[in-house]
Formats: structure tokens, C-alpha cells, sequence
């Protein structure tokens, strides 16, 4: 028997859809004939690239520039969604930031939870809904140098595990993944260039490679298909076996 992930008919909306992981995961969902919905703060003329290859994967994105750390906001990403789809099957909680103390909570902690209470009545009443929550191995490993980003980061995991407990009886599977050393804006800017950044970390990384948005896409993939029907409350760590055995 040959395994493939399918998710056609299915309507998946992206926090933090305009680079990175997020547009990474958007590409991937696309690929595999979900309907995507991008979720961003950047403005939609902003976003006309990564839009554009999305829609070179798959349907055409819904593209909506919406502050998730805000309640408001996320009801009104939600419900747009459902009045153009109808549905909602999958959400991949993934807006992040750097900044301080106060905007890091709304956005790792307050935002997730927002984002997920706004899907939840529209999973429950179809008893099927998968979240995925981006979250980071600094929430372990207290790197980065950045406390507000390892301590909010942390409240992500936490905030994982309780939604998996409770929204799992609705039919709603919550797990997530904690990622380390990805190509990025925010761990660029610690390097020169990519020849530097490679040469520190290479070393250190048992697979001897670092980790690239599309690692982190193709597991999300597999959290949110039916292959994971068994996966709740967990945290993926995705590192390439830096933290555990590096």
C-alpha cells in the first residue's frame, strides 16, 4: 500500500503565513489540496509574493491581514473563513515574534489560545479539527539570550497540552512543534551571512545540516493529516537532534 497525505476538501488557516515556517506550511497544505487561508499583519500588497507562490501549489490563498493577539481579531480571521469556506479543519497556530515582555504573551500565549477558542465551535460541531502550535526548544533549553521569547514560548507548550486535554473530547487533535536552528530572519541577524551562520552550527548538529522552514512544514503536514490520529498533546521537538543527542 502506498501512503499519501490528502487534503482536499479541507479549509486550513496559517497565523504568520507571510514568511518563514508559515509560508512554508501554507506552500505545503496548498500541495496537498487544502484550501488555504494566509493570516498576517503585514499588509496584503506586502504579502503579493508569497501569495503568489502559494497559488503556484494549489487553490488560490485567502490572504487576511488580521492581529491574532488580539480576541477581536481572531473571531473576525475565523469567521471570514467560515462565511467564504464554510469550514474549518486545520489551524497551524505559527505567528511569532521578538519583542517585549507584553507584546511576546499576547502574541505566543494569548494569540493561540484566541486563535483556537475561535475554531473550536466550528471543529466540535463536525467532531474533527486538527491544531498545530509552532512553538521553539528554547522553551527547554533557555537559549537565545531573548527571556521574554524562552518564557512566553514555554506558555505555548503549556497552553498545548491543556487545549489537547480539553478539546480532545470534541474530536479536535492539539499537538505541537518545537523547532531550533531554522533558517530565519531572527537567527540571521546573529550572523554576517548564511557561510558563518553555517559554520557554527553545522558542527554542533548530529545530521550535520541546520534545519530549513520546509522541515518544520512537512511535519506539520503530518500533524494535520489522518496518519497522526493517534498524536495529542504532543510537542514534536525538530532540531535535528541538537538538543537530545548533539
Amino acid at each position: 500500500m502506498v501512503y499519501s497525505i490528502d487534503l482536499t476538501g479541507q479549509v486550513a488557516i496559517i497565523t504568520g503565513a507571510n514568511k518563514g515556517i508559515g509560508a512554508a506550511t501554507a506552500e505545503i497544505l496548498a500541495q496537498a489540496g487544502a484550501q488555504v487561508v494566509m493570516v498576517d499583519i503585514v499588509t496584503p500588497d506586502k504579502a503579493q509574493g508569497t501569495i503568489s507562490s502559494v497559488s503556484k501549489f494549489g487553490l488560490p490563498p485567502m490572504y487576511l491581514c488580521e492581529d491574532i493577539s488580539s480576541e477581536d481579531g481572531s473571531r473576525k480571521m475565523v469567521k471570514r473563513t467560515v462565511e467564504e469556506f464554510g469550514c474549518v479543519d486545520i489551524l497551524v497556530n505559527n505567528a511569532g515574534v521578538v519583542a517585549d515582555w507584553d507584546v511576546s504573551w499576547d502574541v505566543h500565549v494569548k494569540g493561540v489560545y484566541y486563535c483556537s477558542e475561535a475554531v473550536k465551535g466550528y471543529m466540535a460541531e463536525r467532531r474533527y479539527g486538527r491544531i498545530v502550535n509552532i512553538s521553539s526548544t528554547a522553551a527547554y533549553t533557555g537559549s537565545t539570550g531573548i527571556p521574554q521569547y524562552v518564557a512566553s514560548k514555554g506558555g505555548t507548550n503549556a497552553l498545548t497540552r491543556f487545549l489537547a486535554r480539553n478539546y480532545a473530547p470534541l474530536g479536535i487533535l492539539v499537538n505541537g512543534i518545537a523547532p531550533s536552528v531554522i533558517k530565519s530572519d531572527m537567527l540571521m541577524t546573529r550572523y554576517k551571512d548564511e557561510k558563518e551562520l553555517l559554520a557554527h552550527y553545522v558542527p554542533q548538529m548530529p545530521i550535520r545540516r541546520i534545519g530549513y522552514p520546509v522541515d518544520i512544514a512537512r511535519i506539520v503536514l503530518f500533524l494535520c493529516s489522518n496518519l497522526s490520529g493517534y498524536i495529542c498533546g504532543e510537542i514534536i521537538i525538530a532540531d535535528g537532534g541538537r538538543m537530545n543527542v548533539g
